[in-house]
């Protein structure tokens, strides 16, 4: 039985990173396999539904946390989970894209699942007289961080054309007004706004793998956590600086330094080449076969 169970998460503070991720994997998924896509589902609704073994044999979880109860070990059936590694059985595989480490052959950008039509052409960065900045706390800015940053923007920087906020869904920044910003709230189509981006101001999730897909030179700021971990950690692979919200003042010199220093960001632009341009969808996929193959064997 080629039968898949999806299971993810998202809220104010959790976000929307893994049920994106989760959703591009079922949209692809679903077209060779009798997926199901659940979201948001308690722990009572998941576990009532394992009893029944026999009507799926790959479960994919893509949550903020994990517990052991949510997982049978069974030599049957077979887990996918996404961002966690304490978790360790002979069925299961912890697929980790956003851990920036070789501790295990299944982390890092080769399993990060772009949108597909990211690969419809090579993208060419170049320093311009004018840059557009986009600039991103994740979906929901669960910190309340993109406040903060537009309050300390030089708008007097004429090096900056425009720029574009991604809006938090509890938009509320109708206060923050100036001719250069574009407000977005629903993005249709990333691959044509970041095309267009030639700077970026975002935190340490799933958007930065896609801003740095498009080697755009990147000011990563974030409280999170695992974010601040991840960011240093970008830092110390040179694909740019980051900064917490209480050094606000020094991530925007950094900003500055990135509009009026032609060298320095065509330097940032040529670390970042080829580090995140795998298809992680394509690699999944791949590996998905493989396990049903055992299966059948």
């Amino acid at each position: 039985m080629k039968n898949i169970l999806i299971f993810t998460e998202y809220s104010k503070k959790i976000g929307m990173g893994h049920f994106i991720r989760s959703e591009r994997l079922y949209s692809s998924l679903k077209k060779k396999y009798n997926c199901k896509f659940y979201v948001n589902k308690n722990k009572k609704f998941i576990k009532k539904l394992l009893k029944n073994k026999r009507n799926f044999s790959l479960v994919i979880y893509d949550f903020k946390n994990y517990e052991k109860k949510l997982i049978i070990n069974n030599k049957k059936l077979y887990f996918i989970l996404f961002d966690q590694s304490k978790i360790k059985y002979n069925n299961l595989i912890s697929i980790n894209p956003l851990a920036l480490d070789t501790r295990s052959p299944y982390n890092g950008p080769k399993w990060f699942i772009y949108p597909k039509n990211f690969y419809q052409k090579k993208l060419k960065r170049k320093y311009k007289k004018k840059l557009n900045l986009f600039i991103s706390q994740g979906a929901t800015d669960s910190n309340n961080s993109l406040k903060k940053i537009l309050k300390k923007i030089n708008y007097n920087n004429n090096k900056i054309n425009k720029i574009y906020v991604k809006i938090p869904k509890n938009n509320y920044l109708g206060e923050i007004k100036n001719k250069k910003i574009i407000k977005i709230s629903n993005i249709k189509n990333l691959f044509n706004l970041l095309n267009k981006i030639d700077l970026a101001i975002c935190g340490c999730g799933n958007f930065s793998y896609e801003i740095n897909f498009f080697k755009v030179p990147t000011v990563y700021i974030s409280d999170e956590k695992n974010e601040i971990l991840r960011g240093k950690k970008l830092e110390k692979l040179k694909l740019g600086r980051f900064y917490k919200t209480k050094n606000l003042n020094n991530a925007l010199k950094e900003l500055d330094k990135l509009t009026i220093n032609k060298d320095y960001y065509l330097k940032m632009v040529q670390n970042k080449k080829n580090f995140f341009t795998d298809n992680g969808l394509s690699n999944i996929k791949v590996k998905i076969k493989k396990i049903f193959h055992q299966y059948e064997d």
